[in-house]
């Protein structure tokens, strides 16, 4: 390796961007080249297509106001609850704690926890099941051995 034109470093055997200045035969400005991401891609990496991106973003969406309408309806369920039963308010359960008073104190946190796991849940379930779907089959393919009909010592030429 020769030393680059700092002098301190060693030239690298990647290839260089075309300056921003380089032109188009039209005369418009090009983007940098780089290298085909082909080169970097292993065969372990899964690529997505962008309507199967599309659609997961369409689905956790659609999880998302899902919970976010059983959040909404627990949330609206207080005052709605305090203006229509006398003994939502003037009952007492523990002591001098009213249902309502013992429902927003513990029961709240409770079920908003319990919306909270399950949004995750579900979400992260979407997820795996609608990205990544290429992974799955390398997985499988590999805890399972070698194909049918393969032999040893021969490879994929991929």
């Amino acid at each position: 390796m020769k030393p680059s034109s700092a002098g301190s470093t060693p030239e690298s055997s990647q290839p260089q961007p075309r300056p921003a200045s380089a032109h188009l035969p039209h005369g418009e400005l090009s983007d940098p080249v780089f290298p085909d991401d082909a080169a970097f891609v292993s065969d372990k990496d899964v690529r997505d297509t962008p309507a199967e991106v599309d659609a997961a973003f369409r689905a956790q969406r659609g999880v998302a106001l899902a919970y976010f309408l059983v959040f909404l309806v627990l949330v609206a369920a207080f005052p709605v609850l305090t203006m229509t039963l006398q003994w939502w308010t003037e009952a007492r359960v523990f002591g001098e704690l009213s249902p309502g008073f013992v429902a927003a104190a513990g029961g709240l946190y409770l079920a908003f926890a319990v919306i909270g796991i399950a949004a995750a849940r579900l979400s992260a379930s979407v997820e795996s099941r609608m990205l990544g779907g290429q992974q799955g089959l390398h997985d499988e393919d590999d805890a399972s051995g070698p194909a049918p009909g393969a032999t040893l010592g021969t490879e994929d030429p991929r």
